[in-house]
């Protein structure tokens, strides 16, 4: 079974990732995720957020901010 679910767009196929399946990537790469981001992807989850929505979240709240 998948953790997340398969977007079909036309002809291009993409994977969404769950909160396991991301928490599993990022201890692999040493990375932890707070309290407060495992809120907002449960939260985006619950929401069923697209990909593009949660990439558009997650950059603007956690991404780097330019100089």
């Amino acid at each position: 079974m998948s953790s997340g679910r398969t977007i079909t767009k036309g002809k291009t196929k993409g994977q969404v990732l769950g909160l396991g399946a991301f928490e599993k990537i990022s201890a692999v790469e040493g990375v932890r995720l707070t309290r407060e981001m495992k809120q907002d992807l449960q939260g985006l989850e619950k929401r069923r957020a697209t990909g593009a929505e949660r990439t558009r979240f997650i950059t603007g709240k956690y991404g780097k901010k330019s100089a």
